[in-house]
């Protein structure tokens, strides 16, 4: 097979794709991450996570190409730590979701550029599940709609889980609500709601838009259903390994996973980024 050539830009999902299940980046994935960079080829991360743990999971990268938050709801410049762009969600959608979440029982995450918004009890349960650090999570209660915008909600069930009766609910009830919605998940526990407007996909575009750098010249990975948009429409993308079920499908390869150094053998078998 003929190597991939004429990369100028690296896309990473976070979780399940650069890091390690223990949140952590290979020194392999690392290394040739840097090598990548030094010779010009622009890193970008495109997750679904906000910029605090975003910014400090990939420091060790030096990544100054802005990032794709939030599931592509922010554009966020990590080096002066400004918002290029967002598609918030509206204040109408954010009030039918908490009674929605208040009439079934299950928690109803609120994702601003700054921090999450969640209700005190579950706290301890998301930072086991997510490794994000406990300053960036807040009291529901103390929500103000005039002082942040809201990215996205998420619905995080313990027990629950991102399953079709969870999913079927919610696009049932979005019918009530006159914001078009785009629904996905990146984690057995969350459901995420956002504006119509936000996926990766769209966020890459932008980015790579701002970078000057073609499409086709951007290598894409990513595991899971959150990445289906961007690993669908893109020339290059890589599944991983661990890839959830049926993301494979949608993308033009596979490597090995996220634990077994799959981008940093992808890069270096399958490119000519570092000839």
């Amino acid at each position: 097979m003929n190597k991939i050539d004429s990369i100028k830009a690296i896309v990473l999902d976070l979780d399940g794709t650069l890091l390690t299940p223990d949140l952590k980046i290979l020194e392999n994935t690392k290394n040739i991450l840097l090598k990548a960079k030094n010779n010009g080829v622009k890193i970008i991360i495109a997750s679904g996570r906000t910029p605090q743990t975003a910014v400090k999971m990939t420091k060790i990268l030096e990544i100054n190409s802005p990032m794709v938050l939030a599931n592509g709801a922010l554009i966020y410049n990590p080096i002066d730590k400004s918002i290029i762009s967002s598609n918030p969600i509206s204040r109408d959608t954010i009030n039918y979701l908490l009674n929605l979440s208040a009439e079934i029982k299950i928690s109803l995450n609120i994702y601003t550029p700054h921090c999450i918004y969640m209700e005190e009890e579950k706290i301890d349960d998301y930072i086991k599940d997510s490794g994000d650090a406990r300053e960036n999570l807040i009291d529901q209660k103390l929500y103000n709609f005039n002082d942040d915008i809201a990215l996205k909600c998420e619905f995080f069930g313990k027990d629950q889980g991102y399953n079709e009766s969870l999913r079927k609910l919610v696009i049932d009830h979005s019918k009530n609500i006159s914001e078009d919605l785009y629904i996905t998940s990146a984690h057995p526990n969350y459901l995420e709601i956002l504006n119509k407007k936000s996926n990766k996909y769209f966020g890459i575009k932008k980015v790579l838009k701002l970078e000057s750098i073609d499409e086709e010249q951007a290598l894409i990975f990513g595991d899971n259903h959150n990445d289906i948009e961007m690993l669908s429409n893109f020339t290059n993308t890589v599944a991983m390994g661990n890839a959830k079920n049926n993301i494979e499908e949608v993308a033009k390869y596979t490597t090995k996973s996220n634990f077994q150094d799959g981008i940093f053998y992808f890069i270096k078998d399958m490119t000519t980024i570092l000839d």
